[in-house]
């Protein structure tokens, strides 16, 4: 199933600008089709106006923006931060966004649900002999410079570490996570969020806006960890996670607090280290798809070997009957590569692979000739669009001299003054075919840069 993007259809902020190089982009590519990207996107966005160093503007007013969603379609969109007239889109109502969030925020604040995490939260901490100076609802004052104070809703200190536990029921202030996480993080501590469910989706966006912040890792707190927390003398809670094999389908387990690792820089608290373990996927893969060249190469030849015998009126035809020749390894394997773009109906260049080996171990390989130079005669009148490519691999691969020692008759100078003729006065008609740029890049990197043009290469 091929992804879809996740913007809403005809924005009313349709380009953006980035303000670090004033490129501009249009909403729909910057909102992309990842969804692990775009939150934590939202995330950074949404800080940078906070420290009022936006990421991105409004192309057409230069207004900061930030990246909301609509509940109907759960697509996404820009928003002003400000609507002053300056802009022909309207992205909002009267009411603010953060005037709107905090409504919400405070009206869910003291729910009955709210009040019980929050001693459940306590009892647990009391419970392990890891957590000190434990406290509901006291005022935390920040630096002298700034005068700001937040008022978690239960916080204590972990091996010296303080952390501010805050229970998320809410449904759309991102203002006051972006906010908060800044605050803890200059105040050296660690802003931990803890939920009362974590579903596998059909989650709200504001529980999306931690998770996916917090290294796909999300922790939930109950009564039952709570009774857990105080038979164990430990921390106990409910973690949910991703990792690069599930997501979006998500692992639980009930683990202690003692089992995080912390990282008060980034404020992430994990038990599974999705990142890391994405990372080790990607260097992997990287150093498995270095070989897929030489693999191909081995598999190319081992195919041309056996299709050598064919005459020309067979070769094209015949030599990869059926479909393209996509049965090389895996279709798992072939995604990664240019090679993702070929079937049925886009052949791999069957003529363009053999005659390019062929130049570069000076031997006919997959065509029924004897000699290397008939590879040559039998090529350029035929496929005059891979004339430049095939030129350029005769000079990488140092193949003018061998021409030269088989060329007996001067046919081979002949046709060479003859295309460079025909060259000058339709080079239009030599341009190369780039539909196979990728999978030359791919297999034949010597040949970069590869060219292009018939009037630039005489």
């Amino acid at each position: 199933m091929q992804p879809e993007f996740l913007a809403v259809d005809n924005p009313a902020v349709s380009r953006v600008l980035k303000s670090a190089t004033g490129e501009e982009r249009s909403a729909k590519e910057v909102i992309g089709m990842d969804r692990a990207q775009l939150m934590q996107l939202r995330m950074a966005i949404k800080t940078s106006n906070i420290e009022g160093e936006p990421l991105y503007l409004c192309a057409e007013c230069f207004i900061p923006v930030y990246l909301v969603q609509r509940p109907d379609t759960k697509r996404f969109f820009f928003r002003h931060q400000l609507e002053n007239g300056r802009c022909s889109a309207i992205t909002r109502g009267q009411l603010s966004q953060r005037q709107i969030a905090a409504i919400k925020y405070n009206g869910v604040k003291e729910s009955l649900l709210h009040r019980q995490m929050k001693q459940w939260l306590v009892d647990s901490l009391c419970a392990s002999d890891d957590f000190t100076d434990i406290r509901q609802e006291k005022r935390w004052k920040g630096g002298a410079i700034t005068a700001e104070w937040r008022q978690p809703d239960v916080s204590a200190v972990y091996h010296g570490i303080p952390i501010a536990f805050e229970v998320q029921l809410s449904t759309t202030f991102l203002d006051v996570i972006a906010e908060r996480r800044l605050f803890y993080l200059k105040e050296g501590a660690l802003l931990f969020w803890v939920f009362a469910k974590f579903e596998d989706d059909g989650r709200r966006l504001t529980q999306d806006d931690v998770f996916f912040n917090n290294n796909q890792n999300a922790f939930i707190v109950s009564e039952s960890t709570r009774d857990d927390s105080l038979t164990a003398r430990a921390f106990m809670l409910d973690c949910v996670w991703a990792t690069p094999a599930s997501a979006p389908k998500l692992e639980r387990q009930r683990i202690s607090f003692s089992e995080l690792t912390l990282d008060c820089s980034k404020q992430q608290a994990f038990f599974y280290d999705y990142d890391g373990e994405l990372a080790r996927i990607k260097v992997e893969k990287a150093k498995e798809r270095a070989g897929w060249p030489a693999e191909f190469k081995r598999w190319w030849l081992e195919v041309a070997d056996r299709a050598g015998s064919l005459s020309d009126q067979e070769y094209e035809v015949n030599k990869f009957p059926g479909s393209a020749p996509i049965h090389w390894n895996d279709r798992e394997m072939l995604s990664a590569t240019p090679l993702q773009f070929y079937d049925q109906q886009h052949r791999l260049p069957t003529a363009l692979l053999d005659a390019l080996y062929s130049v570069k171990h000076g031997r006919p390989i997959g065509i029924l000739r004897k000699q290397f130079i008939e590879v040559g005669h039998w090529f350029v009148p035929n496929y005059p669009r891979n004339l430049l490519w095939f030129r350029k691999a005769l000079k990488v691969w140092n193949r003018g001299d061998l021409l030269k020692a088989q060329d007996k008759s001067g046919n081979w100078d002949a046709r060479v003054r003859e295309y460079k003729k025909d060259m000058r006065a339709a080079p239009e008609k030599y341009d190369a075919d780039q539909r196979h740029q990728l999978l030359v890049e791919w297999l034949f990197p010597e040949l970069l840069p590869l060219p292009l043009l018939a009037q630039e290469r005489l």
